[in-house]
């Protein structure tokens, strides 16, 4: 009879438990904290090959990768092709909070500890800052790093810097389309960036190829598809369906993901939170339900 009550008890409080942890979002403001860029991380050599994380999504006209190079985006513009995707179907869906672009074709960004170099910086500082930090390495001897395992830095090497492009030169070279949704890495993106992208993918052409991407081609580049999914087949498809099917592409499994840093399991607590709220958003968005924004709906639902 003891061991009864003992046992009671414990699931009775797991469940208290459990009702208190969904009553809000986890909060973020105590991890997720600007820090100092400080080297030119190597992203993606410059070879004829498609990004890595590649993965197509015909039946929603879309597909995903990690950042591309130059010669990257020559692969994928012609993968593409070889689908009947034209280049000026094609819009390059620029994710990336960080300051990033291309030193001789050669995909790089400018880190700072978890890639939160330009957290809490708007979108117009961002792109001002980026495009004078690479037109300054023109004509410069630049080192490049790549990240270990641990994410710290090791030397790779230096290159005279010929030509310095941000990526929206960059796609205008292909003849591609660019949108930019500057997320913060490893989060749920914040409102604002999801209010922007639900107002953008609302005018699209109906003829439109979304290729969205961030730097590794998991966790945001999976945020923004599954976004994009759910938009488009949410009223009839369940949000663990669309989830197991952009797992099946490639991406994230976003609502089984595990940790051992404590901090690393609060972001992905938030972020499933988000995804859960923003599917039942979206659903009575387009029902007719409610009608305010993403960042106001938040507000009355934290």
């Amino acid at each position: 009879m003891k061991i009864w009550k003992i046992v009671t008890g414990v699931l009775v409080f797991s469940q208290i438990s459990l009702g208190m942890a969904l009553a809000a979002a986890p909060a973020l403001d105590k991890i997720v904290k600007p820090s100092k860029g400080y080297v030119w991380r190597l992203d993606a050599a410059n070879k004829l090959r498609l990004p890595r994380s590649w993965r197509v999504d015909p039946a929603n006209r879309m597909s995903g990768s990690g950042q591309p190079s130059i010669l990257n985006l020559a692969a994928l513009t012609q993968e593409l092709q070889k689908q009947g995707i034209q280049p000026k179907q094609v819009i390059l869906v620029d994710l990336r909070q960080e300051d990033h672009g291309y030193l001789n074709g050669t995909a790089v960004s400018w880190y700072g500890e978890n890639n939160w170099a330009n957290v809490g910086k708007s979108d117009a500082a961002i792109r001002k800052e980026e495009a004078r930090r690479l037109e300054k390495e023109e004509n410069r001897e630049t080192p490049y790093y790549h990240l270990d395992k641990k994410k710290k830095p090791h030397y790779k090497g230096t290159e005279k810097v010929q030509a310095a492009l941000t990526e929206q030169q960059a796609a205008a070279l292909f003849g591609l389309g660019y949108a930019r949704f500057a997320s913060t890495d490893h989060t749920w993106p914040e409102p604002a960036e999801v209010d922007a992208f639900l107002q953008w993918q609302k005018n699209l052409p109906a003829d439109a190829w979304l290729h969205f991407h961030c730097q590794a081609g998991k966790g945001r580049t999976t945020a923004y598809m599954i976004m994009r999914d759910i938009w488009l087949n949410g009223q009839q498809d369940s949000l663990e369906t669309i989830c197991a099917r952009q797992h099946a592409l490639g991406g994230q499994d976003v609502l089984h993901m595990t940790h051992k840093e404590e901090w690393r399991q609060t972001i992905d607590d938030q972020k499933i939170y988000r995804l859960k709220q923003f599917y039942t958003y979206v659903k009575e968005l387009q029902q007719g339900k409610i009608t305010q924004s993403w960042t106001d709906y938040l507000k009355e639902n934290p």
